[in-house]
């Protein structure tokens, strides 16, 4: 088999700071280039498909990176991982930009590897999904409300959202993300609430306040319970590691 290569931003060991498993230590994969452009979006550097160079950290946690020229090899990515996983990792982190974009890479990457893999998502590629959802383990799915702006067609976004989970449901473990924005109403998530319902209303939602903006408890609260009224596990969880000054 051919070697696949990808666009790569960086490979980091960290302590995952998002959803459920916020806490856990991961080594991450950061791939580049994205197909949406959300307003809130704090990993631009990872958009653009053209980064010439990738840094990989050398020792974990410790911030001493090198470079290697995109793209990587699949090799290239495994050897990093290697390097940097300890005996408290638990999983290696495919994020982005959105890693769906590599599937052809990340199938490959499961085929040279054990290590878990826990796959951050924007939940819009269903096709790219169906390709490689047997070989990831963990789904953090994203779900994009309408004031993300993410899209010029926000219905098909949708469809295609949902599309993407239910081939990642079907599959290995799941649960969703949805980014909360001051502007954020009751109106505006409950689509997307209902919708995970339908699915399975035990699927996990973490419902993630925007880091940019304070928090506004009363706000997450009545979100969080309008959300309740339909699924079993609303969990409110703010990015971690960026309380902790972590990658």
């Amino acid at each position: 088999m051919l070697q696949c290569y990808a666009p790569v931003d960086e490979i980091f060991s960290s302590i995952q700071g998002e959803g459920i498993y916020a806490g856990a230590h991961q080594v991450f994969v950061r791939f580049c280039g994205c197909n949406l452009n959300c307003s809130y979006c704090d990993t631009l550097q990872a958009l653009a498909m053209d980064v010439t160079h990738c840094r990989v950290e050398n020792t974990p946690l410790c911030r001493d990176f090198s470079t290697l020229k995109n793209p990587l090899s699949v090799e290239d990515v495994i050897n990093s991982i290697e390097r940097l996983w300890s005996s408290s990792t638990r999983h290696v982190s495919l994020t982005g930009g959105e890693p769906l974009l590599q599937s052809v890479f990340i199938k490959q990457l499961a085929e040279g590897t054990d290590y878990p893999l826990y796959l951050e998502t924007n939940s819009t590629l269903p096709f790219e999904a169906e390709s490689i959802a047997d070989v990831i383990d963990i789904a953090a799915c994203d779900i994009k409300l309408k004031e993300h702006h993410a899209s010029d067609n926000y219905a098909a976004l949708f469809d295609r959202t949902l599309e993407t989970i239910q081939e990642f449901y079907n599959n290995c473990e799941v649960f969703i993300k949805i980014i909360i924005l001051p502007e954020t109403t009751t109106d505006s998530l409950l689509p997307a609430v209902k919708a995970v319902a339908d699915i399975d209303s035990c699927i996990p939602v973490v419902l993630q306040p925007v880091s940019s903006h304070a928090l506004n408890t009363l706000h997450l609260i009545e979100l969080m319970d309008a959300a309740g009224e339909y699924l079993d596990c609303v969990r409110v969880i703010p990015q971690m590691h960026k309380l902790l000054g972590l990658l």
